[in-house]
């Protein structure tokens, strides 16, 4: 059943948080630019975090889409 879960450090967790107020607040996909200022982080950082996430099922990206969370990404930022 997919990756485990990587260790949920405190950047990551940052991470979750932020795309679940962001999903929650816009009612559709985070953009990474409002992550990267949400984060105060550049938007390259964003990207590879992201990417880094979407590897362990966390959440998804499209590229000009956005980020959405899994539902293990959902269960990680609310724990």
């Amino acid at each position: 059943p997919g990756e485990p879960l990587p260790d949920l450090t405190a950047p990551v967790e940052d991470y979750l948080k932020a795309v679940y107020e962001l999903e929650r607040r816009g009612g559709s996909a985070a953009a990474t630019n409002d992550l990267a200022h949400r984060l105060g982080v550049a938007p390259a950082s964003v990207t590879g975090m992201v990417r880094r996430l979407a590897d362990h099922g966390l959440l998804t990206y499209e590229r000009y889409r956005g980020v959405r969370l899994t539902d293990a990404g959902r269960r990680a930022a609310l724990r």
